[in-house]
């Protein structure tokens, strides 16, 4: 079935996939950050950061812009690189519909507008590309809003330890 659809679907199919399996990959490594690794990487490198710097010395805004700038770099790592991913994935959609449209008019160009049968493997090369470009970045989006959610309430939750720990305005 998926085989009877990359062939169905032309060339153009075989690009979004690979662009899906990169876009799944960068979830996949956000989402097990978020949900296994950060209480762990928060938790050392805290403790790294008050062993060095006692809340004595240091305020809050001093460590906004030392240990919550980590934060935010880690947690926001490869996103830019999504948002790029899911913002292609309509564009790939669109070579898709214009490949296949080639290929129609070239069967109108031999054989006449007389055979519909002919037309139909360039019209399912033009929009079976498409569809799957809009699915795909229907995910994206909504996945990418629900990491950014989370990665917010995460930093804010790190502040949130900090303010507990003694370190203030």
């Amino acid at each position: 079935m998926l085989d009877d659809l990359f062939t169905r679907g032309g060339p153009v199919l075989f690009l979004l996939f690979l662009l899906t399996f990169l876009i799944f990959t960068i979830f996949i490594n956000k989402y097990s950050f978020l949900y296994f690794d950060r209480d762990l990487w928060l938790k050392d490198k805290f403790n790294d950061f008050v062993n060095n710097n006692p809340p004595t010395m240091l305020s809050l805004k001093q460590v906004d812009s030392t240990f919550i700038a980590e934060l935010k770099r880690v947690s926001n790592q490869n996103i830019k690189l999504l948002d790029g991913l899911i913002g292609m994935c309509p564009m790939i959609g669109l070579l898709g519909t214009v490949y296949g449209m080639i290929e129609v008019f070239e069967v109108l160009s031999f054989l006449g507008t007389g055979n519909p049968r002919a037309m139909s493997s360039g019209v399912a090369k033009a929009t079976i590309p498409t569809m799957a470009s809009m699915v795909i970045t229907l995910f994206g989006l909504y996945f990418r809003q629900d990491l950014s959610y989370r990665i917010d309430k995460y930093i804010n939750e790190a502040t949130l330890l900090f303010k507990k720990e003694g370190y203030s305005h």
